[in-house]
């Protein structure tokens, strides 16, 4: 069986008994539909203003959606955007708003700027040729039992896997209208048609369903969400640390022997030296990616994963994430990203550096600001890398960091994924193995400690 047709059963069962389950029910008012059009201008529906009303403050998935009636299955549900809020009033209003103020479509004119063909153009060029009403259908996740893999969900977590199943069913890509955790290229090719797009005529692979549909499944049977993040760490860091043809564990920055990390200048400011073996794997797994002239077919950026180690021959349960990231090699401008320009020309310079650069966009830039007091903007990093008024690392701390190849790499859940979408899965199998040394803010509850926790730390003075 293809992962295409696996994909597509797992979001076809969650559909079937959650929102088709809402729309079959007498006991709920879906489906809701949203835009009223029997005026001279476009208002709310009674039904949607009293369904967005009806609810308080809560985790909230919802889902702006078509349906292709008669409605007898999932088949027949038509995702167009997917979202969380906690005050999902507020944000149905304003879905509305922005989705009016994009109509008539026939008034949208191209700037040329990035995101001049938004998601709200998107979301509208779809209600205006589709035949069907624009319909929204919400649910408070802490009544769901499972999200659509089986496991206990959070909102930030279910909106990444809901959009990353949606993303890898081709049927859908003219009208699914999301931009988070689907690729840069995406919403890049959306650009230079407009609202095109959403005709058929408009030939455009969806290369992450194309390429994952010919990769096999593996059976998951762990338990739990803990064991699932182990199972995954086992067959990637720890397999990496144990093959003696890779350097891992690859410590992040230059030290002496006391963990104080080395320091280099750039124009006027400090900066924490990487070591020479990190600065090498990024431009070996980079170059995985990209050329002198963009973007190579096959891996589409770089997953990350700096972490630390309870052990000097560590087993899965010694590794401690500390943050999870990626570096799409695709830009949502320009196809070639700005943050693999210097790795794709062979430039010494490191400014940008796949997200791991010197500048004050990027997280070693970012840090070494904080670090040594210009900014503040990685706090969390730096109480909990670093002691207190120095540069010495607390605990040596490592970065795992390849190009993403779901033939080389599983996704967490069994199912071969893409880049954008596996970076939401991990972070919320390692929130659920690791909620206190986690510092993504992204894609983790608002009340995780590294959104809820009071970090400080004492900037380094005099250089030392």
């Amino acid at each position: 069986m293809s992962n295409r047709r696996s994909k597509e059963k797992v979001w076809d069962q969650f559909v079937r008994r959650t929102i088709l389950s809402d729309i079959q029910s007498t006991a709920t008012p879906d489906p809701v539909p949203m835009v009223n059009d029997s005026g001279s201008e476009l208002s709310m529906t009674d039904e949607y203003d009293t369904y967005r009303l009806g609810r308080g403050s809560g985790d909230y998935l919802y889902m702006l959606y078509l349906l292709d009636e008669p409605v007898d299955g999932p088949f027949d549900v038509i995702p167009v955007y997917i979202g969380e809020t906690s005050n999902v009033a507020s944000r149905l209003m304003n879905h509305f708003r922005k989705l009016r103020d994009a109509l008539p479509i026939s008034e949208w004119e191209d700037d040329g700027s990035w995101g001049s063909y938004g998601k709200y153009d998107h979301i509208a060029t779809v209600y205006e040729k589709s035949a069907s009403q624009l319909y929204a259908w919400v649910v408070n996740v802490d009544d769901l039992e499972v999200g659509p893999y089986g496991y206990p969900t959070y909102r930030h977590e279910l909106e990444g896997k809901m959009v990353g199943l949606v993303h890898s069913l081709p049927r859908f890509d003219r009208v699914f209208a999301n931009r988070d955790f689907v690729p840069n290229r995406v919403p890049h090719e959306m650009g230079k048609v407009g609202h095109e797009w959403v005709d058929e005529d408009i030939k455009s692979l969806n290369e992450e369903a194309a390429r994952l549909s010919e990769l096999p499944i593996e059976k998951v049977t762990v338990e739990n969400k803990t064991e699932l993040w182990y199972e995954w760490v086992e067959k990637t860091i720890c397999r990496d640390i144990n093959d003696s043809e890779e350097a891992d564990p690859i410590p992040l920055f230059e030290t002496d022997e006391d963990l104080v990390v080395e320091t280099k200048t750039l124009g006027s400011s400090t900066v924490l030296k990487r070591s020479d073996a990190i600065d090498e794997r990024i431009r070996r797994e980079g170059k995985r990616c990209v050329h002198r002239n963009g973007v190579k077919e096959g891996e589409s950026g770089l997953l990350y994963v700096l972490f630390q180690l309870n052990s000097a021959n560590p087993s899965p349960t010694d590794v401690v994430p500390r943050y999870i990231g990626k570096g799409e090699a695709y830009g949502k401008k320009n196809e070639l990203s700005a943050n693999f320009e210097e790795i794709a020309k062979d430039r010494n310079g490191t400014r940008s550096f796949a997200r791991w650069g010197d500048g004050s966009y990027w997280h070693v830039g970012e840090l070494s600001e904080t670090v040594f007091g210009e900014e503040s903007k990685k706090l969390s990093w730096a109480s909990e890398l670093f002691e207190q008024g120095t540069r010495q690392l607390k605990e040596q701390t490592y970065l795992w960091i390849r190009a993403w190849d779901p033939e080389a790499y599983p996704g967490p859940y069994g199912y071969p994924a893409y880049l954008a979408e596996v970076e939401p899965l991990l972070v919320g199998l390692a929130y659920e193995a690791w909620p206190e040394y986690l510092l993504n803010h992204n894609e983790v509850p608002d009340d995780a400690p590294a959104n809820s926790r009071e970090f400080e730390f004492r900037p380094v003075e005099d250089g030392h």
